[in-house]
């Protein structure tokens, strides 16, 4: 096993320093241990030499699929070692499949590392350009479009909800005046009340002057102290009142919301739900356990069948017949021994192929499906503390109601028994004012007077306070016209962010592939862009594609537009690991994930190979790929090679 250290071309050194993979039994391989300084560095190696192998171990580690264990090992391992940290991902054969016994990866984001960092070529965004995919579909996956409409959601109600409330601040302005001359008329209304006071007290105490007996004074003191306690416990009565009412309204709107959050028929529980993800999440580990065995074997075959000169010659059939009827050949199957036409394994191997796509759009249903229930149950949980949040506030309005009513119970005691002492006060007055009618009347009308400016007082009182209220409110208007410029700005930003992704992914796409196209100079393709197309779906929102446009030019320079199915295979090739590329800009991978890996290159040149890697190596710290020995040979002098042969230690 040999460590070698690749020196660094011309990059700033990254934070991640030297970047060490160990590997134990993964794929075909027993052990290896290389080590990658920043920038480009090859791996070479002949066919079914385990580069692939290597590279699905690696992108495993930093956040991708989980690679698969070798076929006669009990357990294995991925390590990756940076300047300063470690991760791991450990694997543990178990009932005829494999399980991921311990992990501890670079990053979390597995869609975004399977669709732009582990870019070999069974990676979907390679596939999708080679076989007229859906590139939208692909590009924009990990764009999480329903968090988006619920902060959208979020944002508008905020907005509706600062709406209100500076159009109460409105509605409140207006009534200032309003208020302000009721303000100044209740107070001359109590100057005026005050005067005729003061007028009758000093009638009382002239009629009085004559020395009233004290037992007499007293009693009207007495009779006057009654009526002002009268008078205060008839206001309280009109506070719990008024409390009572508010609290029995707000009960009442209580009752309604908890009816509308109640579970609706046919609605399951939690438990039923967290059980059913542990079932999907299981379905989908085996489905990953599938996929990454059946990825080698697809990969492996068709890299043979494409290369007929990696099948041995004795495995070949020379006879006239098959020269005549390539499809008629004969080989002797390198799975099970039999001697049969390569047509026969070419269908094998298209159905194998079918099979993995298969379960790779069924893995991909069960991770929509998991997210759907996830949501399902974040909806039930919010539902469910809310009901809480409400049911206690119902028994602390209950408990205040039962509160407030035996006192406003105990207050309409104490008013009885006060209008009983002031009907024994008043006609012991009369008795001892020996049927003075004058004075009798002269202190009733003093107590209906201190009424009176009671009640004016008290909604003096009440308009001052609204008064300010609304003056203390105008003062904030300026805060809550920031707030709603702030949430309109982001509220218009968020239903603008899916359309600037679109809109970056098609930048970040024309924009490279004009210069790789460039750079590696074909013949013949003069652009290749992506154009975004919106249209209505007959839904509530638009549909956006990405179409895929081909320009191409004749020998005389006339330029016309052509279809992806007509450029070579080392064009389709290039075209979609740009697009993958382009996916890779547009999300921002980098800032999680600053490694690219490469595979399946080996249809282009050396030269071509050097100009494709250094504009990945423009955005991305570290570029891994694999190439055969015939090109690492001409690429060595610029880049750092590891070569399988000496590094690796492979099954037999």
């Amino acid at each position: 096993m040999l460590d070698e250290r690749a020196n660094s071309t011309a990059r700033p050194p990254s934070d991640l320093g030297d970047l060490t993979i160990e590997i134990r039994n993964i794929g075909g391989i027993s052990e290896a241990e290389v080590s990658f300084t920043p920038g480009v560095s090859l791996l070479s190696g002949k066919n079914a030499s385990n580069k692939s192998s290597f590279l699905r171990a690696l992108a495993a580690v930093l956040g991708g699929p989980d690679p698969q264990l070798k076929s006669d090992a009990r357990e294995g391992f991925v390590r990756l070692e940076t300047a300063d940290a470690e991760y791991h991902v450990e694997l543990t054969a178990r009932d005829g499949g494999q399980v991921v016994s311990d992990a501890n990866r670079f990053s979390d984001l597995e869609e975004l590392c399977e669709l732009f960092v582990a870019l070999d070529e069974t990676n979907p965004v390679r596939q999708a350009v080679i076989n007229d995919g859906d590139l939208y579909e692909l590009l924009m996956k990990p764009v999480d479009t329903e968090a988006i409409e619920t902060e959208i959601s979020h944002l508008k109600s905020r907005k509706d909800d600062i709406d209100g409330r500076l159009d109460e601040l409105s509605r409140k302005e207006d009534r200032l005046p309003t208020l302000r001359t009721r303000a100044n008329d209740l107070r001359r209304e109590i100057e005026a009340v005050e005067e005729s006071l003061d007028a009758k007290r000093k009638a009382i105490a002239e009629r009085e002057s004559d020395a009233s007996p004290d037992d007499e004074e007293g009693v009207l003191d007495e009779l006057r102290q009654k009526r002002g306690e009268r008078e205060t416990v008839r206001n309280r009565i009109q506070t719990q009142s008024e409390a009572l009412s508010s609290l029995r309204d707000e009960l009442e709107e209580i009752s309604e919301q908890t009816m509308e959050l109640r579970p609706s028929e046919g609605m399951r529980d939690i438990d039923a739900i967290e059980t059913e993800i542990e079932q999907l999440h299981h379905q989908k580990q085996q489905l990953s356990t599938t996929i990454n065995a059946l990825s080698p074997i697809v990969e492996m075959n068709a890299q043979l069948l494409d290369d007929e000169d990696d099948i041995p010659e004795e495995m070949k059939s020379n006879d006239i017949v098959s020269e005549l009827d390539p499809s008629s050949r004969t080989v002797t199957c390198w799975t099970c021994g039999n001697t049969v036409e390569r047509s026969e394994i070419t269908e094998q191997v298209r159905v194998v192929q079918e099979i993995l796509e298969e379960k790779r759009d069924h893995r991909g249903a069960l991770t929509d499906q998991i997210s759907a229930l996830k949501d399902e149950k974040r909806r039930i949980e919010q539902q469910r503390d809310e009901r809480e949040r409400l049911s206690e506030r119902k028994r602390s309005i209950e408990a205040e109601i039962e509160r407030r009513e035996e006192r406003l119970e105990e207050l309409e005691g104490e008013r009885s028994s006060l209008t009983d002492d002031i009907e024994n006060l008043q006609s012991k007055a009369e008795e001892a004012d020996d049927g003075d009618e004058e004075l009798l009347e002269l202190h009733s009308e003093v107590s209906s007077l201190e009424y009176e400016r009671g009640q004016l007082e008290n909604e003096l009182e009440d308009i001052e306070a609204e008064i300010e209220e609304i003056e203390s409110a105008i003062a904030e208007r300026d805060d809550l016209e920031a707030e709603r410029e702030s949430v309109t700005t982001r509220l218009r930003e968020q239903r603008d962010r899916i359309e600037t992704i679109e809109r970056d992914l098609v930048t970040a796409f024309n924009e490279s592939m004009q210069q790789v196209i460039d750079r590696l100079a074909y013949e013949n393709v003069e652009r290749v862009w992506i154009e975004r197309l919106t249209g209505a779906d007959g839904k509530t929102h638009s549909r956006t594609d990405f179409e895929l446009h081909v320009v191409r030019s004749t020998d005389d320079g006339a330029a016309y537009e052509d279809t992806i199915d007509t450029l070579s295979k080392s064009e389709r090739e290039v075209v979609s690991l740009v697009v993958a590329l382009a996916g890779y800009l547009a999300h921002e991978v980098a800032t999680e994930i600053p490694i690219v890996v490469v595979d399946a290159v080996e249809m282009l040149d050396a030269d071509r190979i050097r100009g494709l890697l250094t504009h990945f190596e423009q955005h991305a710290d570290y570029v891994v790929a694999a190439v055969l020995p015939a090109e690492a040979g001409e690429l060595d002098d610029t880049y750092p090679c590891i070569r399988t042969s000496s590094s690796f230690t492979a099954e037999t």
